[in-house]
């Protein structure tokens, strides 16, 4: 059998999969950053689900999580060998990642290696939700007597807070 690196298709992070006999799994609340109610923070467990599709033979993937200044490994899995018999049928690499405790907010990032090489880095935002936000007032000059002066300004566009598991 002739060796052919594979491509990882895909690496997202979730809080929950289910997982079903003879189905894949599905995949529960995807995310990209974990907005917390304070720091630090103790999460129960995450899950980053690779696919490696395209290739034929014996390979090793790991993930490491990197801290915010990219100088120290936060957590990582090691080495997890796996075969791709059929270049047409892909390989899911479930990693669960437990008992993580966030200490600073900031971008970690995410590194999937295939054999000891950087395939992929993408970063995972940790902030802090503010609890009792305070809008901004707008100050403005009326130019006449038809124009109303706006109370507030809205200070987010994104989402405010998630129900995230403890």
């Amino acid at each position: 059998m002739a060796i052919q690196t594979p491509s990882l298709q895909f690496s997202v992070m979730c809080l929950d999969l289910v997982e079903e006999e003879k189905r894949p799994p599905t995949l529960q609340y995807l995310f990209y950053e974990l907005p917390f109610p304070s720091l630090p923070f103790q999460m129960d467990r995450f899950h980053v689900i690779n696919c490696w599709a395209n290739g034929r033979g014996d390979f090793k993937q790991s993930v490491k999580i990197l801290t915010p200044s990219k100088d120290k490994v936060f957590i990582e899995t090691g080495e997890q060998a796996f075969t791709l018999e059929d270049p047409y049928t892909p390989q899911l690499m479930i990693n669960v990642f437990q008992e993580l405790q966030f200490e600073e907010e900031g971008h970690y990032w995410v590194q999937n290696f295939l054999d000891g090489k950087l395939v992929l880095e993408y970063p995972l935002t940790i902030r802090v939700i503010q609890s009792a936000k305070q809008e901004p007032k707008l100050e403005t000059k009326l130019e006449s007597k038809n124009e109303k002066k706006p109370s507030s300004l809205p200070t987010s566009l994104g989402l405010d807070e998630w129900n995230i598991p403890k």
